[in-house]
């Protein structure tokens, strides 16, 4: 039996074509997801620190407040801002905006962390007296207190 060769179409050839057509596939897909498709890292990237703004400023209604930082880490989501002795707030970010009135007594509560914990009250209104704008309060594994609010023109 005599093989037919046909001059059009070899193995070969179709071999060829076939490893050509997946190499340009793959070019194609790696260009697409390099420098067209939208990467999820970027959308995560775009949002870190995107908030600072809003968590910085003074809180909408509160006369006086408080904005704390904390000094030795970016996040602590356990360490508690405790205002007469209720939870207002946790350190999410590397700062938090305290409404304060009279009197108030502000505690942090680092109980959850084995290590020392920074906070320093990094801005204030100008009402508030104490604590002092740049003071900065540590802790371990406690409940430490920043003090008794005092604003001007208040006894």
């Amino acid at each position: 039996m005599k093989i037919r060769k046909n001059r059009w179409f070899s193995a070969k050839s179709a071999e060829t074509c076939l490893l050509s057509l997946i190499a340009l596939t793959a070019a194609f897909l790696l260009f697409y997801h390099s420098f067209l498709s939208q990467s999820p890292l970027w959308r995560v990237i775009n949002r870190v620190g995107s908030d600072a703004q809003m968590v910085m400023r003074p809180v909408e209604g509160a006369e006086n407040s408080i904005i704390l930082q904390l000094i030795n880490f970016s996040t602590l989501p356990r360490a508690k801002v405790l205002v007469n002795g209720q939870v207002k707030g946790d350190f999410t970010h590397p700062y938090m905006t305290v409404p304060v009135s009279e009197g108030d007594r502000i505690e942090v509560d680092t109980t959850f962390y084995d290590h020392p914990v920074t906070v320093k009250v990094l801005d204030s209104t100008r009402q508030v007296i104490s604590p002092a704008m740049g003071a900065e309060f540590s802790g371990k594994k406690t409940v430490f207190t920043l003090g008794k609010v005092k604003l001007a023109g208040k006894s």
